[in-house]
């Protein structure tokens, strides 16, 4: 009797898997074991609604299969939003890396085998919990449409192990922070393209920067435990930091200054000049005036010494996410004291009554917000009235403003 043929036909592949899955079961034993299952049948769910279908399971890995690419990134969209949406009782969080290829398989007895397997899988070890990462060909068949709310970022081209050819990788925002509250989906509106991404509040997302290995970990394992934190990823440099922080956009980056490869000043200039809106909170092992004032003027919004207790680490990144500063004590009195030995002189310009009064506001710590609230004008009028006396006094940051005030005995 003659072998079948392998019939061969294009698909596109879905593959999810829960980050952390056995920390998890060491941590919650039952509770991990339930919420697994739970896991997958939501992923089953959002794949059938889609009229894809489940081929393999293998402990928390789930493979799915579309003939429509539409459809599966519809899925893997629909997927993370009901994983971030769901109640997980005491595991307290999980978070689903996913990772979308297409192209063509060979199919033999139920069976898959292509280069698409590879890609998803290689794609897969890429991603970071909580991210769905598409390959450049699932892109093409997707022809430019991506579910409504969501929003595509180019991540440019990445090595995936034991692949020849450098791959087209692109993310897909699908957290709360890139969909309407107000929207539903339906057949009609589902892949309107819209490529804006709406704020919401949510978990602050914290990318962690640190060449040691164990304070990364420590760091994770407190910020875990805050119901109002969300640690999205880590990086080992700062080469690796600004492609995390372009990957995963975070809210807030706690970056070391010492580390190989780049140093922490040229990562944060890096960041700050591709995504304003992140904010950077430096670390570092001892202070050094010249390496604060540098991470000050290159962007940083927070200073702290790597011997800070961890509650302090936390309101430093809480007041960085909020648009106020926060120093370690040690480094206020540091910039105090060469404020003090700077000859005085005054602007160039004058202050307003106004610019006074929003100086006064910054020597107190108060955000842009804040301010606009203390004063009655609007959040955009704050900022601009903050950026005017920064160029009017000469100065580089918030911080050096609210010292500048001080003192010249303005509050």
């Amino acid at each position: 009797m003659r072998p079948s043929v392998p019939a061969t036909t294009d698909l596109t592949f879905l593959f999810a898997d829960v980050e952390g899955s056995t920390r998890l079961a060491e941590l919650h034993g039952a509770a991990a074991g339930a919420a697994l299952a739970r896991y997958h049948r939501l992923v089953a769910e959002s794949t059938e609604r889609h009229g894809g279908r489940i081929f393999e399971r293998i402990g928390d890995g789930a493979y799915a299969c579309f003939t429509d690419a539409r459809a599966a990134v519809a899925a893997a969209d629909e997927l993370q939003t009901a994983i971030g949406e769901e109640d997980w009782g005491d595991v307290g969080r999980v978070r689903v890396r996913i990772s979308l290829a297409s192209g063509e398989v060979e199919t033999h007895d139920d069976r898959f085998y292509g280069r698409p397997l590879f890609r998803a899988s290689r794609l897969q070890s890429l991603a970071a919990g909580g991210e769905t990462l598409i390959s450049g060909t699932t892109i093409e068949a997707l022809g430019g449409a991506v579910p409504d709310g969501a929003v595509l970022r180019d991540l440019g081209e990445q090595r995936l192990r034991d692949m020849s050819e450098p791959e087209r990788v692109f993310a897909l925002v699908h957290t709360s922070r890139a969909r309407s509250a107000d929207e539903s989906r339906s057949d009609e509106s589902e892949y309107a393209g819209d490529q804006s991404v709406i704020e919401e509040e949510g978990p602050i997302r914290v990318l962690l920067v640190d060449d040691h290995a164990v304070v990364r970990r420590g760091l994770r394992g407190f910020l875990e435990l805050l119901k109002d934190f969300d640690v999205v990823g880590e990086a080992e440099n700062g080469r690796e930091g600004v492609a995390a922080a372009d990957r995963l956009v975070p809210d807030v980056v706690l970056m070391d200054l010492l580390m190989p490869e780049m140093g922490g000043l040229e990562a944060i200039a890096a960041i700050k000049q591709a995504h304003p809106e992140i904010e950077i909170v430096a670390v570092t092992s001892f202070i050094e005036e010249e390496k604060v004032t540098s991470a000050l003027e290159a962007g940083a919004s927070g200073y702290l010494l790597k011997d800070a207790e961890a509650e302090e680490v936390a309101q430093a990144i809480r007041a960085a996410y909020n648009g106020e500063v926060h120093l370690d004590p040690a480094v206020s009195r540091l910039l105090a004291q060469r404020l003090r030995q700077r000859k005085e002189a005054e602007p160039v310009e004058p202050l307003t009554g106004r610019e006074k009064e929003v100086l006064s506001q910054l020597a107190k710590g108060a955000s842009n917000k804040e301010i606009a609230y203390e004063l009655g004008i609007t959040e955009r009028t704050a900022r601009t009235h903050v950026s005017n006396i920064l160029g009017k006094l000469g100065l580089a940051s918030r911080t050096q403003a609210a010292l500048y005030a001080v003192e010249h005995k303005l509050v």
